[in-house]
């Protein structure tokens, strides 16, 4: 009996995702002309292909075990010899896969892809994650000693590389950090495809991109004051400053050496283990990096340009959700804060006078803020 090839690519997290699932989705048809086969309805492929953040071509099934669900689709596997699921979930779910690897062994040829990142990387663009979509606000510093300065991504991969040599498991493992340009590429490359990449439409494609840190020192302030008001107010800001300002460089969070001492040591055998799959400058770092990167004053003065930019979109989301979503008097701690807020360097005309108007309906008595509000509604117009 002949086995059906199927690629898992894994994630994990932060190392890609969305841009590989894009590509997949945009070039499914070519692909299938291929006899590659990139499961996916029409409506996500049409989401995926506009760079919309998706979850990939798989979701897990609570009533079917993972290794069930590739034996079916390798029974119905008639007109394709290779499939390819593209799931962050699969990377948490493939070692239960892996353990049971008698029950689908004769029926799957699997390859497994996973991708991995450098240690403070990933917990920065995890910290920014949960600042992005889960309305956190505590500092970093907390958020690491929270995990005990453990990155569980690594220490997932760790595990799941550990199983794929003891069960024998074709595989390829990518380090993101030295491929974030190429990474969607390497995967085609990886399942025999690559004359389908469509580069014309990736080359250059930015998707959910991390925020800078002014961006990020404003959203924890929102999710401070709003968060437990207004759950999804730090998706509805991020998502705009992704949506508007896509090209916007990202940075990565500080991280002080004392902290960073503690997580390669905590991570160090995870970290090594790794290592051991992937090839000699490919490898991630196994202690505190000292080079520090030095932005030319020209791409300075255009972050600062777009900043400005991004501060009047934070603002005019801000306002325009607490216009929506207020019905009913605001607490005085949240109108002083919107007062605050109206007055932050950078904000439009349009959302000075929008932030001061919520808070005159809350105050209609005051009188430095009705001086404020008149102020704001006699200054020039933004050029």
């Amino acid at each position: 009996m002949k086995k059906s090839k199927i690629f898992l690519h894994i994630g994990h997290g932060k190392t890609g995702t969305s841009a590989i699932q894009s590509s997949l989705a945009i070039a499914s048809e070519k692909l299938a002309t291929q006899g590659i086969h990139y499961p996916i309805g029409e409506s996500l492929r049409d989401r995926a292909s506009k760079f919309e953040v998706t979850s990939g071509n798989w979701k897990p099934k609570p009533e079917t075990s993972l290794a069930d669900e590739l034996v079916q689709i390798s029974k119905k596997s008639k007109k394709h010899t290779t499939t390819i699921l593209s799931s962050e979930s699969l990377f948490w779910t493939v070692p239960e896969l892996l353990s049971c690897k008698k029950e689908w062994q004769d029926q799957i040829d699997l390859h497994i892809i996973m991708a991995v990142r450098e240690v403070e990387e990933m917990l920065s663009s995890e910290y920014q994650q949960r600042v992005k979509r889960h309305g956190d606000s505590m500092p970093l510093w907390q958020f690491i000693r929270a995990r005990n300065f453990v990155s569980s991504h690594h220490a997932k991969a760790a595990e799941i590389i550990n199983l794929m040599s003891k069960h024998q498991i074709p595989n390829t493992v990518i380090n993101y950090s030295k491929h974030k340009q190429d990474i969607s590429r390497l995967v085609f490359q990886q399942i025999g495809a690559e004359d389908a990449y469509p580069a014309d439409k990736m080359d250059g494609a930015i998707i959910n991109r991390s925020l800078s840190r002014n961006e990020l020192e404003i959203l924890i302030m929102i999710n401070k004051l709003y968060h437990q008001k207004l759950p999804s107010i730090s998706t509805i800001i991020s998502d705009s400053l992704i949506k508007n300002q896509p090209n916007l460089r990202a940075e990565q969070c500080k991280i002080s050496d004392h902290q960073l001492e503690k997580i390669y040591n905590k991570n160090l055998a995870d970290l090594q283990t790794i290592n051991h799959s992937l090839s000699e400058g490919e490898q991630l770092s196994t202690q505190i990096n000292q080079t520090k990167e030095v932005i030319p004053d020209v791409q300075n003065k255009k972050k600062q340009e777009e900043e400005s930019l991004s501060i009047r979109l934070i603002g005019d989301t801000l306002a325009k959700a607490l216009a929506n979503e207020y019905k009913t008097k605001l607490a005085n701690e949240t109108v002083d804060a919107i007062i605050k807020l109206s007055q932050s360097e950078n904000l439009s005309k349009t959302v000075e006078v929008q932030l001061l108007e919520i808070a005159k309906e809350n105050r209609p008595q005051e009188q430095t803020l009705s001086k404020l509000l008149e102020k704001a509604r006699t200054k020039p117009s933004d050029n």
